[in-house]
């Protein structure tokens, strides 16, 4: 196996490996206009860094229709999975699918896909769960605390 997105594994070496994996990472700077000269920059942060995955299904090695579906499971439920890699190593990042391409190349007699060949971009999750996920934790943590002042407040009335 050379990754695997939750339990989806993206080839099996040496079978089915992507036959191309890139990484994109990126900056935001502003820009601050001077006097004289060129601008200064002023470093905002990092934004979320995306992976693009091309690789294929085959029946040599796998189920293609049963991977596909779990291919298209993961992205329409837009839950974070984490990217292992083949040696084990996890990064500790999540990652959701943003984008699903799908090419069926070729099937047998009776319609199934025998082989296929996909796309897909990952794009990093930097908050389990994602961003409602942290606001239902939050508002979890805060109610005893705003429940409990609520008794000694004057303005309240009982």
């Amino acid at each position: 196996m050379i990754y695997l997105l939750g339990t989806i594994p993206l080839g099996i070496a040496p079978l089915t490996g992507p036959v191309a994996h890139g990484i994109e990472r990126m900056a935001t700077f502003a820009q601050h206009d001077t006097t004289r000269g060129k601008p200064a920059l002023q470093e905002i942060g990092e934004e979320l860094d995306t992976q693009t995955f091309d690789f294929f299904f085959s029946e040599e090695c796998c189920a293609p229709a049963a991977e596909l579906a779990k291919l298209e499971a993961a992205y329409a439920l837009k839950s974070p999975l984490p990217l292992v890699l083949g040696n084990g190593v996890f990064t500790g990042k999540r990652y959701v699918v943003e984008h699903l391409a799908v090419n069926i190349i070729q099937t047998d007699r009776a319609g199934s896909p025998v082989r296929i060949d996909a796309t897909i971009d990952l794009l990093e999750d930097p908050i389990a769960g994602g961003l409602f996920g942290l606001i239902t934790s939050i508002a979890k943590a805060r109610a005893p605390a705003i429940s409990g002042k609520a008794a000694k407040n004057p303005q309240v009335r009982k």
